[in-house]
C-alpha cells in the first residue's frame, strides 16, 4: 500500500514538473536571433558556427548545455574558439545575463522547429 502511494506521488510530481518546464519556442527564437543567428544562420544551417538544425537541436539537455556554456560538443570535443562560452561571458543580448536551463530549453525548442532530426 505504501509503495502505491509513493509511486503515485512520484508520478504526479514528474507530471507536474514536466508541465512546468514546457519550452517557450518564441522566447527561444528571440534568444537565438539575438545571440546565435549571426554565426549559425537564420535556419540553423551553419556558417561560421556548426549546423544546429537537425543535429544539436536534438541533443539531450546536458550536452546541449555543455556546448553552450562551456564550448564542448556532444562528443567531448572543444568547439572552435570563436564559439562564445556563455557560461563565462553571459549572453550578448541581454548583455552579460547567464543562460538558465529554461533559456537553453527554449533555444533548443526553437531549433527543433527548423527541421527534423537528421541521421548521423
Amino acid at each position: 500500500m505504501k509503495l502505491r502511494l509513493i509511486m503515485a506521488v512520484l508520478a504526479a510530481t514528474t507530471l507536474t514538473t514536466g508541465l512546468a518546464r514546457a519550452a517557450d519556442v518564441d522566447a527561444g527564437k528571440k534568444l537565438y536571433v539575438d545571440n546565435c543567428q549571426k554565426c549559425h544562420g537564420t535556419k540553423g544551417q551553419g556558417g561560421i558556427g556548426v549546423k544546429l538544425a537537425g543535429d544539436a537541436a536534438y541533443w539531450d539537455a546536458a550536452p546541449f548545455k555543455k556546448a553552450v556554456m562551456d564550448g564542448v560538443d556532444d562528443e567531448g570535443k572543444k568547439l572552435k574558439p570563436v564559439m562564445p562560452r556563455w557560461g563565462k561571458t553571459g549572453f550578448l543580448i541581454p548583455k552579460g545575463v547567464m543562460p538558465t536551463d529554461d533559456d537553453l530549453a527554449n533555444i533548443e525548442a526553437f531549433l527543433q522547429t527548423l527541421g527534423p532530426k537528421t541521421a548521423n
